[in-house]
């Protein structure tokens, strides 16, 4: 089964495309140009590379995320799931990324901007999540994982952000496994469609978590 792999829910857009558990490709960009502009010519080129013209399902990150990311990403992956009449499969972006880490030593906790110094989070273990989704304060995410009876790692586009010491059991996952990736869009879609748990194009939606920036200050306004 041939899956293409779609992330946009940060700055950087990534398409994969995989046969089973083998990567036939990958491309990740981080830049100025949106993801309305580099998404296609990187599916296209993607698809070029593995030597293939049409995918068996199209597994795409729905956040939660940047908003606007969301959005392009998703429109796309269905657009391409509706004219090549294929299979879609909405990946949670905090699950794709602890697909960086497949031990049972460890538990992950990706973390992704959730602005005003606060972030998505959520805690894997094995790639299983222990906990549902937060939205936190980002030095009290960090606090609470030294809390916790286990070696931790942080992983996400916030830790540059962190502010206070990390605890001892807590450490910061190395450059190439911090970010969200295709690939990785791809794997966890692979092992959710083996598992029944196929979306509807018609219907999906992006899995925003909070309400946006503009929502806040209209209501803050209304009042």
């Amino acid at each position: 089964m041939i899956i293409l792999g779609i992330e946009a829910a940060t700055r950087v857009a990534s398409v994969a495309v995989i046969s089973e558990e083998k990567i036939l490709a990958e491309i990740s960009q981080e830049a100025k140009l949106t993801h309305s502009e580099t998404l296609l010519p990187q599916i296209e080129q993607a698809l070029k590379i593995a030597n293939v013209e049409t995918v068996d399902a199209v597994a795409v990150s729905i956040g939660p995320g940047s908003f606007t990311g969301l959005r392009i990403g998703l429109a796309t992956a269905k657009a391409l799931s509706y004219a090549w009449q294929t299979k879609i499969i909405g990946v949670p972006t905090l699950q794709a990324i602890s697909y960086h880490f497949p031990t049972n030593n460890s538990v992950v906790i990706p973390m992704l901007d959730a602005q005003k110094n606060r972030a998505y989070f959520q805690k894997f273990k094995n790639r299983q999540p222990l906990s549902e989704i937060e939205v936190k304060n980002i030095d009290e995410i960090v606090k609470g994982a030294g809390e916790l009876d286990a070696e931790i790692f942080l992983c996400g586009e916030v830790l540059n952000k962190i502010k206070i010491d990390l605890p001892p059991n807590v450490k910061i996952a190395p450059p190439n496994c911090r970010m969200p990736r295709a690939v990785n869009v791809a794997l966890c879609g692979k092992d959710l469609l083996d598992a029944g748990e196929i979306s509807n194009v018609m219907n999906m939606e992006p899995l925003y978590i909070r309400r946006s920036e503009a929502e806040e200050l209209w209501d803050k306004w209304q009042k």
